[in-house]
């Protein structure tokens, strides 16, 4: 299928919902063609690989195959399923955005959400409450469970080094590129569980006990790119981030290089949607 096809039923797809009054986005089954890649497929519709990983949880870049379907969305965005006390509010802040314009991307009409519900995320608004004032961002919106240094481990039970913080949050919270750079490892690495490891020219960046993978190695993200989700693989008391920030292989404290902050407004957010 050639890429001006594939833009014609796109675009009717897109006609047709509209009409029905479907929700604001919908879900292209593709299957996969002969000489398909993952990259070549992302550019075709428009849409990042890991946005397609993270639709299609177990596909890799190796793993396609002819006639493999796989699901991609449009326009580009994420599902979230609504947790027991959750909110819009809190839901906003785990994606970087505000709550009205997730309201809007569902057509909801009140603020009421229930647990299991899946809410649709626009990629266009995810992003828009970062805090830049460093030259990192915060991986993933939560709670720092544990700091940097010695304690007692939480399992083991023995005085020992921790190389990071823990960041506490959700099952499926998204988790963002801290910086720009190559993803030099993504795969299970024993205590860290499902592990991702992106070099930049100065950095590398450890993101720990995840429930969800989005990058491949080699690949490169882009700062503030999703690349996977929190979880509780590998050597975990409960659902969280464990975040390192390694200067020539050596561990450092992540938190000289975070803002102060996680979440901020933007000025031209305010107001944004008001009731």
């Amino acid at each position: 299928m050639g890429r001006m096809k594939r833009r014609v039923i796109l675009f009717l797809l897109a006609l047709t919902l509209a009409a029905c009054g479907f929700s604001s986005y919908f879900l292209v089954h593709y299957r996969v063609q002969k000489n398909d890649t993952l990259y070549s497929i992302s550019l075709n519709f428009g849409v990042s690989p890991s946005l397609i990983l993270d639709w299609n949880p177990g596909v890799t870049p190796a793993s396609l195959r002819v006639g493999q379907e796989i699901v991609i969305p449009q326009p580009p965005g994420y599902l979230y399923t609504v947790k027991k006390g959750d909110t819009l509010d809190l839901i906003a802040k785990r994606f970087f955005t505000v709550a009205s314009l997730i309201k809007k991307a569902n057509n909801l009409e009140s603020d009421i959400i229930y647990t299991g519900q899946k809410l649709f995320i626009p990629e266009s608004i995810i992003g828009t409450a970062f805090n830049d004032e460093k030259f990192f961002i915060w991986p993933v919106y939560g709670t720092i469970s544990s700091g940097f240094g010695w304690r007692i481990h939480p399992i083991t039970g023995k005085y020992s080094f921790h190389s990071g913080i823990d960041i506490a949050a959700p099952e499926g919270t998204p988790i963002f590129a801290a910086e720009s750079g190559i993803v030099e490892f993504a795969g299970e690495n024993s205590g860290y569980g499902l592990m991702i490891k992106i070099k930049s020219s100065s950095y590398e960046h450890v993101y720990g006990h995840l429930s969800q993978i989005d990058v491949y190695e080699g690949q490169f993200v882009k700062k503030g790119q999703i690349i996977g989700r929190v979880g509780n693989t590998g050597l975990s008391t409960g659902p969280h981030l464990h975040f390192e920030v390694r200067v020539n292989q050596k561990a450092t404290n992540p938190m000289n290089y975070l803002p102060s902050r996680i979440w901020v407004l933007k000025k031209e957010l305010i107001g944004v949607g008001g009731e």
